[in-house]
């Protein structure tokens, strides 16, 4: 298990907090600055609707930048004067175009998709081809659909060049707010957002889905989400029947969306795969029961979870990647607030109580798991800070014009040097030197840095935490970036006899059993070595 996966929870004031499969307490998460309604995760990646109630996007964790990088090709032919030219034939490609030359591409008219990207340097053009020099990043061939060569030829008719660009997201670690839908994000603001279809069959490697839902009811799909692009580049409707105004969205990892509506039925997307992400057509399913209305539902791999508005909990039955849908619903004999299914199908909930609960002994076998176990973690607790200079920071932070450049947050949220501030009036950039800039909506096609991650807050935090038994009263819990393993979160649960029950596995016995066997052989040859004395 990767020692990066946790468990998201937010508790009632708005505030996250981690629980990793290796440790066993709640740590916050570094503060943003805003309070959050509601989040999606999965690993390294998070989408979630601010108190604003406009969406932000976190990348985090990384192993490395996202880089870019950006390709024109520069084509000439030999004219009868003596030289290359830019004067091709009709039937010739274009001057400036892409690899293959059926797309015209122009330096120029190669923009950044958002100010969350910068350029890392200016356009160079290749220089080798194939382990060899190049002249002036030339390459030659008979004609441009013939295999081109480093060097020239006497029958070489054409030549071309590579110019490239590398861009880099400077949003790692921080906040990103999503460009709304319209220049005044009040008109239809997002009320709840969902990232999965990471694991969908057959798809590109780092694609993402990602799914939102507007307060007028509407579905928004946005388009070319990846990991290399993680804002992607529009909001995009998927219409439904009149008069099906959704509430409440979920996408699971092998890309099922689920939508639950305001009049209790549910909305699954058919034909979702590689090829179409946004699926094709809409179907209905029934609420579980005719006097009740699921208000939250949570989708993993192979399996659907939810709830409804008596609080009871409710399990899909029949799911396969034949019948994404599902047969009919299995009644649950426990009340919870909500759920959360992570991308290995195990569960885990916020109880009536507000406190947080994973569901054991979830299988192949016992798809709905035995019982659910209460999670005792400790949470790490914000001592009040007695360094004026930083609450003076934090405010001046977060009264600051929108408009105002923000400082980067850096790559591993640690404390930020005034060394390693960029020089705007430089050409070419390291990585680890962002510019973040805001600017207004209308003028992006992606996403504009909003709140971000404060290092030195975090850290001043870390100074002066204590450890005491959880008091937290949570409102939702994620369990979409963690794939957990019972042997690993053992630690989660306190109660002995729970404890018990999860390590109660075969080949656990089987130790136990040779252990005692083992024991019973040494007293014996003991017995034996003190009669022969």
């Amino acid at each position: 298990m990767n020692e990066l996966q946790y468990v998201l929870a937010i508790n009632n004031y708005g505030k996250i907090y981690t629980l990793s499969a290796f440790d066993d307490q709640w740590k916050p998460f570094p503060h943003v600055g805003m309070d959050l309604k509601h989040i999606s995760a999965i690993e390294n990646y998070m989408w979630s609707i601010g108190g604003d109630n406009q969406t932000y996007l976190l990348v985090h964790n990384l192993d490395g930048a996202i880089r870019i990088k950006e390709e024109v090709y520069e084509n000439e032919r030999w004219m009868p004067v003596g030289s290359f030219s830019k004067r091709l034939l009709p039937t010739d490609r274009y001057c400036w175009s892409s690899e293959n030359g059926k797309e015209e591409k122009l330096k120029e008219n190669i923009k950044l998709p958002s100010f969350v990207w910068q350029w890392e340097h200016e356009w160079k053009f290749e220089t080798t081809f194939e382990e060899s020099d190049l002249d002036n990043g030339w390459t030659y061939a008979v004609d441009f659909c013939a295999k081109f060569y480093p060097i020239k030829r006497w029958n070489s008719c054409v030549r071309r060049r590579k110019w490239y660009r590398n861009r880099i997201y400077t949003g790692t670690n921080s906040w990103c707010i999503i460009s709304p839908l319209h220049k005044d994000f009040t008109q239809e603001p997002f009320i709840c957002v969902s990232i999965g279809g990471h694991k969908i069959p057959g798809a590109q490697l780092g694609v993402i889905m990602v799914w939102a839902v507007t307060a007028q009811g509407r579905i928004f799909y946005r388009k070319n989400v990846n990991k290399t692009w993680p804002e992607g580049c529009l909001w995009v409707c998927v219409p439904t029947k009149e008069g099906s105004e959704s509430r409440y969205i979920d996408c699971g990892p092998s890309g099922s969306v689920w939508v639950v509506l305001w009049s209790g039925l549910i909305l699954v997307r058919k034909e979702v795969s590689a090829e179409t992400p946004q699926g094709k057509k809409w179907i209905i399913v029934e609420s579980p029961e005719a006097d009740s209305k699921i208000t939250q539902i949570s989708v993993g791999f192979q399996s659907v979870w939810a709830v409804t508005n008596d609080s009871r909990v409710w399990y899909r039955k029949g799911i396969d990647q034949n019948l994404s849908e599902g047969t009919c619903w299995v009644k649950l004999n426990t009340f919870m607030f909500s759920v959360s299914v992570t991308p290995n199908d195990q569960v885990f909930s916020v109880g009536l109580d507000r406190h947080l609960y994973f569901r054991s002994d979830i299988s192949k076998n016992y798809p709905t798991g035995k019982k659910w176990i209460h999670i005792q973690a400790s949470v790490e607790t914000e001592q009040p800070k007695i360094q004026k200079t930083k609450l003076e920071g934090i405010e001046s932070w977060i009264s600051s014009s929108f408009t105002e450049p923000s400082h980067s947050a850096p790559t591993c949220m640690v404390r930020n040097d005034s060394k390693n501030n960029l020089n705007l009036n430089a050409k070419e950039i390291n990585p680890s030197q962002r510019r973040v800039s805001a600017w207004s909506p209308k003028l992006s096609i992606g996403s504009l840095i909003g709140m971000e991650a404060k290092p030195d807050s975090f850290m001043e935090i870390q100074r002066n935490i204590s450890i005491q038994k959880s008091k937290t009263f949570w409102s939702s819990v994620v369990g979409g970036s963690i794939e957990p393993d019972v042997c690993f979160i053992s630690q989660w649960f306190k109660s002995p006899n729970d404890r018990e029950n999860i390590f109660k596995s075969k080949w656990r016995q089987e130790i136990l059993d040779k252990l005692i066997k083992l024991r019973l052989k040494e007293k014996e040859f003991q017995q034996l070595a003190s009669f022969a004395l």
